[in-house]
């Protein structure tokens, strides 16, 4: 049925909204009744206000009082104003603050009149004592004075003073002050008695004391007079009408306004009933096409439903055949959905998970605290998806690596959180065997490489005669392809060690300048062949903290890069200096055929060859720019490169500079080899006993001769250091006294002394191991010491290794120098060799049969071989810790398939400091351990 909208409805609405109209007309705003009511309370309080302050005058010129005027009169004239806050209704809150702050102004005012009428009535009650008491001490005065003209003035004086303070104003003020003068001149004429002159003055000053009470009585009288609470109470008046005057005309104006609004809306309902009645015959043809329109979308949307069935079907089937594990989880952590491949990763039906705590069920209880909490931080995060390895337990016990990746999914109820959950089993199987094969090419590729190279270099260097030309070459090209080949596996165990994050560095203070000096003298041979110059370029002094070995790895690869891709006659700059941030740069620029820019995304990464051509004329593995990238990366920084057309290229990097102070390092630990000082002089017992046990010797120190004999009596040191300016004796006769005994004839003396002594000479043979001049040189200190402490004969090394290549290979090279080598080929032997003869140098790997190197160096550390020298000559890459742990005297760290045959030549002329040179006659034969 069509709705339909009739006349008689039409007409009711209208004669309502008319009937409105007419309220609107005939209605008043506020009640005429509170207003005259509100009004006469105003009058009422005006009149009283009024009446009140005609009693206060009335009072004051001793009339009698008609209403009174006390205090009781001025709280009901305050009680009846405060009955005035309750105004009328039809006023406004801001005319209700305006009058409210008339009330208040009022009361104020009223409250200061009745606090100026309390203080002037004290004073009448003041001035009225001083009136009864003053004609006695006229009468006393008088009485004082002898007859004469100041007597007849004082005795005026009570009539005029009387006169004044009945007859207030300025008059009667100047009569007295005439009446006080007069009787001045007087007492000038006349002279008085002391006694008289005192009651003169004290009753011109009681005098002026009652004039004085009479004008600020005056004074607060009227006061009171002008400050009244009448015109205020007019005013509070005015007040009212004003705010009723105004509230009556917006009353007016409000009408008026509702009256048009109430036409105008009149006219709008007709005008809408009028278009409804139209509408109503539309509606229905409007109606029908509807019903069509909602007969095909319900047809559309069973469609939709099926195809949203099918697509929660297909969602079902791919969440059923996910290979990783999905758990869905409730706002309290527990799992609400549990896919077969998660049932299958934990082993636990989806049935007995659904409900479970997710934590408690999938981390096992001897995971650490911090990583539990790990998990449980990720499970709460909603920003973005969290993903973290974590240990999980599988229903039958058993644990197993997982990645867990937690997302939180907000739509239709409360957010849920999903788990994803995959088996990394198979993964850490394959990083395992990765890591057995970087260790087997660790190990077992470079040693026998190592060896091959070591091998090569002898041949090459003639150890077993000169070669033919021919030969020469090829042992030339066998040895520059096994560094190369060495070069390449160090490059995939570093990439790999950065990846892995087992890459440590050895921050240290460095400078600029020896970095880029190091770095150029490394491949100022190569610079030389390519004959291409080098050239560098530091400004200021800029320090960086970083690893010297690897910034001076990527300062070598930029440059020797530089260097290949230059042509003959071209430079090669290197630049350091501060940047405006206050960083320092490091720049190597080269003047080749620049880098095309379509081949700057791919410089960095791993075996990339810009050219084919290149890569077959220049050589490399195209690692190098890989590895420097990440070096630089790990210190803070990043490579970039700048290479406009045909004018070369310039690769820089920016490290943080250093502005703190270096630390010291911290001294060794102490050896078991005894030093004893004998000297006075504490500042250079001081001095001695730092370097020493620096070096690790254990220092005694004797202040005295007599202490001296004493501690060498008791313990017999290994060597002794005595300053030849002792007071208490001669240090020399102790000394030959010394080497006059079998038990002390051998014992090393080391001799200190600012001068020479009578007889130095031949003591310096005879008695002496040296003289040592003061201030002492520390260097020459240190290698006395050694050559006082060690075994007669030549410099004895001792090589430690499994492999027996290699300790041959050492062996050759370490004779060459003069040293007599001892092999030892486990760390049993290595012990036992380095106490029977104890060597000055121990060569020594960490893969060791039976003991390995650690356990080698934790032995001797025990006994006196803990300053032994010792070089670290390993395969082997070895952390900060492990460095800490292979530590003896001074300490060498060397990798085979690094350190070249130079730098361990090098280390080993370093660490027998001298040695070398004090071969004895006799050629022992070389020891070797089977």
């Amino acid at each position: 049925m069509e709705p339909r909208l009739s006349k008689r409805s039409a007409a009711l609405a209208a004669g309502a909204l008319v009937l409105l109209c007419a309220l609107f007309v005939l209605g008043r705003p506020g009640s005429t009744a509170d207003h005259d009511h509100y009004r006469t309370q105003l009058r009422q309080l005006r009149v009283a206000t009024s009446e009140l302050e005609q009693d206060v005058l009335r009072q004051r010129v001793g009339m009698a009082q008609l209403h009174g005027s006390s205090a009781r009169d001025f709280d009901a004239l305050a009680a009846r104003a405060r009955q005035l806050r309750t105004a009328p209704g039809f006023l406004p809150a801001e005319g209700m603050r305006s009058l409210n702050a008339s009330l208040d102004t009022y009361l104020r005012v009223l409250e200061g009149s009745r606090v100026l009428l309390a203080a002037a009535r004290e004073k009448d009650r003041q001035l009225a004592g001083l009136r009864e008491a003053f004609p006695g001490v006229v009468a006393a005065t008088a009485a004082a004075l002898p007859q004469g003209a100041p007597r007849a003035h004082v005795e005026a004086m009570d009539v005029d003073v009387l006169l004044a303070s009945r007859a207030p104003g300025e008059a009667s003020g100047v009569r007295v002050e005439a009446s006080l003068a007069r009787l001045a001149r007087a007492r000038e004429k006349q002279p008085l008695p002391a006694p008289a002159l005192a009651a003169l003055d004290a009753l011109e000053a009681r005098t002026r004391e009652l004039m004085a009470l009479q004008r600020a009585t005056d004074a607060s009288y009227q006061a009171l007079l002008d400050h009244g609470a009448t015109g205020e109470a007019e005013r509070l008046i005015t007040t009212y009408l004003q705010l009723q005057e105004q509230s009556q005309s917006r009353a007016e104006r409000t009408r008026i306004v509702l009256f048009g609004v109430c036409l105008l809306l009149v006219g709008y309902v007709l005008i809408v009933l009028v278009r409804l009645a139209r509408a109503s015959a539309a509606l229905g043809e409007l109606n029908r096409g509807l019903e069509v329109r909602v007969a095909e979308r319900t047809q559309a949307l069973s469609a939709a439903s099926a195809e949203a069935r099918a697509s929660d079907a297909r969602k079902a089937a791919i969440l059923e055949a996910s290979p990783d594990g999905i758990v869905v989880l409730d706002e309290s952590g527990r799992v609400a959905e549990f896919n077969p491949a998660a049932a299958a990763h934990f082993r636990l039906p989806s049935a007995r998970a659904v409900g479970a705590d997710f934590l408690s069920l999938a981390l096992p209880a001897t995971l650490p605290a911090s990583q539990r909490d790990a998990v449980h931080a990720a499970l709460l995060q909603d920003a973005v998806a969290a993903r973290l390895e974590s240990p999980c337990l599988r229903a039958d016990g058993d644990v197993f690596p997982a990645e867990l990746t937690f997302a939180r999914v907000h739509a239709d109820g409360p957010p849920r959180t999903t788990v994803f959950v995959r088996d990394l089993t198979e993964r850490k199987a394959v990083e395992r065997m990765k890591n057995e094969f970087v260790s087997t090419v660790s190990h077992e590729l470079r040693t026998p490489l190592t060896s091959i190279r070591g091998s090569l270099g002898l041949l090459e260097n003639g150890i077993v005669g000169e070669l033919p030309s021919q030969a020469l070459d090829m042992v030339r090209i066998a040895r520059t392809n096994t560094e190369r080949l060495i070069r390449l596996i160090n490059d995939i165990l570093d990439l790999e060690k950065m990846e892995s994050g087992m890459l440590e560095l050895k921050l240290q203070p460095q400078t600029a300048q020896d970095l880029v000096e190091a770095t150029l003298a490394g491949v100022q041979g190569m610079a030389e062949t390519a004959h291409v110059t080098l050239r560098s370029d530091v400004e200021g002094a800029p320090q960086v903290k970083g690893d010297r070995d690897r910034l001076i790895q990527v300062l070598t690869n930029l440059v020797s890069n530089a260097i290949k891709f230059s042509p003959q006659g071209a430079s090669v700059v290197v630049t350091a200096g501060f940047t405006v941030d206050g960083r320092v740069r490091f720049s190597v620029t080269d003047q080749g055929s620049g880098i095309p820019e379509e081949k700057l995304p791919r410089l960095f990464g791993r075996f990339q060859q810009l050219d084919a051509s290149d890569t077959r004329s220049k050589g490399g593995t195209g690692l190098g720019l890989a590895i420097s990238q990440a070096i630089v990366e790990q210190h803070g920084g990043r490579i970039e490169v700048s290479s406009p057309p045909g004018q070369g290229a310039t690769f820089h990097f920016t490290l943080e500079a250093l502005r703190a102070p270096s630390v010291a390092p911290l001294p060794r630990d102490e050896s078991r080899h005894n030093v004893l000082i004998v000297t006075a002089d504490t500042e250079l017992s001081a001095l001695l006993r730092g370097l020493l046990s620096h070096e690790g010797y254990r220092v005694v120190r004797s202040a005295t001769l007599a202490e001296a004999v004493q501690a060498v009596e008791h313990a017999l040191p290994d060597a002794l250091l005595v300053d030849t300016r002792m007071p208490d004796g001669a240090v020399l006769d102790w000394v030959r006294r010394l080497r006059e005994q079998p038990r002390t004839r051998e014992l090393p003396v080391l001799a200190l002394s600012g001068r020479s002594h009578a007889g130095a000479k031949d003591a310096g043979t005879a008695l002496l191991v040296d003289w040592l001049p003061t201030p002492v040189d520390e260097t020459r200190l240190l290698k006395t010491l050694r050559y006082a402490m060690r075994q007669p004969g030549q410099a004895r090394v001792l090589v430690v290794d499994d492999d027996a290549t290699t300790r041959r290979v050492l062996c050759a090279q370490f004779e060459r120098l003069g040293a007599l080598c001892i092999e030892a080929a486990d760390g049993e032997s290595a012990v036992a060799l380095a106490r029977d003869t104890p060597p000055d140098l121990i060569v020594l790997d960490v893969g060791l049969p039976r003991l390995d190197g650690f356990e080698v160096v934790d032995i001797l550390r025990q006994g006196k071989g803990r300053a032994t020298p010792l070089i670290v000559f390993t395969g082997r890459e070895l952390s900060r810790t492990d460095q800490r742990q292979l530590t003896l005297g001074i300490t060498r760290h060397l990798t085979k398939a690094r350190a070249s045959e130079e730098e361990l030549v090098a280390s080993v002329r370093e660490l027998l400091n001298g040695l070398l040179a004090r071969r004895d006659a006799a050629t022992e034969p070389r020891k070797a351990m089977p």
